[in-house]
C-alpha cells in the first residue's frame, strides 16, 4: 500500500563540526510525515532530498527473500517500527522538539551509529507464531533509530513504549536531517499499530 505523505560506515564520536551544513542554495524543509508501516512484508522508503519528501513502497517475496520495488535514491525506510538508512549514521539526542535541538547546535560528544547487517533483520510473515517461529528476511536496519518504540514482548499482550527523542541523522552526503517519531499508530479510533507519524526537518544546521 502506498505511503501518505503531508508535507509542510560506523563512527566512534561526533566530529567537531565548525564548518557544519549551511548551503543557502538548499531550501529548508520541515513538517510531517505519515505513511502505513503496517505490512510485514513491506519497506516503506522516503527521500528527504527532493523538493518534497516522496514515498516508495517495496515488496518483499516470501520466497526467497528478494525485494522488488525499491527506488535507487532514498534516505531512510521503515519497516514497522524498524527502519534503515541509506549509508547513514544515526545519534538519538535528548531533546523533544527539533526547535531544543537547533537551538543547542550540533552535539560535540555522542556515539553515532550506523546500520547494521543481520541474517534475521526483520520480521516477514507472522503466520506460523502459534506453530512457535517466525520467518525473517535479511538486511541492513539501525539499531539507533530502532530505539523509537521498545516492544516488551515478556508478558502478553506485548507492552509498548514510545520514545520521542529527536533523531539526528548524518547522511552520506555531509548533510545532517532531524526526525521525530510523533505516534506508532493510526489516527483513527481504531489506533492501528504500524501507522508512523513522523516530524522532520531536512537539512538541519
Amino acid at each position: 500500500m502506498m505511503g501518505i505523505v503531508s508535507v509542510m560506515g560506523l563512527f566512534s564520536a561526533c566530529d567537531v563540526l565548525e564548518d557544519a551544513y549551511d548551503d543557502p542554495s538548499v531550501e529548508k524543509k520541515e513538517g510531517q510525515y505519515y505513511v502505513d508501516a503496517t505490512d510485514y512484508a513491506q519497506w516503506v522508503y522516503i527521500n528527504l532530498h527532493t523538493p518534497t519528501p516522496t514515498i516508495t513502497t517495496s515488496t518483499i517475496s516470501l520466497d526467497d527473500m528478494s525485494e522488488t520495488g525499491a527506488p535507487s535514491e532514498w534516505d531512510i525506510a521503515h519497516h514497522r517500527y524498524d527502519v534503515k538508512t541509506n549509508g547513514a549514521a544515526v545519534v538519538m539526542t535528548p531533546y523533544h522538539t527539533i526547535e531544543d535541538l537547533e537551538m543547542a547546535g550540533m552535539p560535540q560528544e555522542c556515539q553515532w551509529v550506523a546500520d547494521e547487517y543481520s541474517d534475521e533483520c526483520v520480521t516477514v510473515d507472522m503466520s506460523h507464531m502459534m506453530e512457535g517461529y517466525l520467518v525473517y528476511a535479511p538486511g541492513y536496519k539501525n539499531t539507533e533509530l530502532g530505539k523509537w518504540v521498545n516492544v516488551d514482548t515478556s508478558n502478553m499482550p506485548p507492552n509498548y513504549a514510545m520514545y520521542d527523542n529527536v533523531m539526528l541523522i548524518r547522511f552520506a552526503d555531509s548533510t545532517y536531517a532531524a526526525i521525530q517519531l510523533v505516534n506508532f499508530m493510526s489516527t483513527d479510533r481504531y489506533q492501528i499499530k504500524g501507522w508512523m507519524t513522523v516530524n522532520y526537518q531536512y537539512p538541519v544546521f
